[in-house]
């Protein structure tokens, strides 16, 4: 759970995606709190057919390119986010 209660998929022995997957039978997406790392692993693993990533992306306009060239990332600044205007989303350096 997440600090407001909502449930999310995190890698961990608690973790419900195997399971999701499973019942599913379609492609499952994980997404919460991966780093290119963990993300990398679980596709490796085959417990996830993709990665989303939110506030990394948002932080990261060209996160494909970093994560490639292994570049530092930016970190995002959750005071702008859904603040009504473009600073946060707009802003972050390439």
């Amino acid at each position: 759970m997440d600090s407001q209660g909502r449930p999310r998929e995190v890698r961990n022995a608690e973790s419900i995606g195997p399971a999701i997957r499973q019942a599913f039978g379609g492609p499952f997406i994980a997404n919460e709190g991966f780093d290119q790392a963990s993300a990398e692993k679980v596709l490796a693993d085959g417990v996830a057919d993709a990665v989303a990533f939110g506030k990394l992306y948002i932080a990261n306009p060209d996160l494909v390119r970093r994560f490639k060239e292994h570049a530092p990332l930016n970190a995002w600044d959750t005071a702008t986010f859904y603040s009504g205007g473009m600073r946060g989303y707009t802003d972050y350096p390439a």
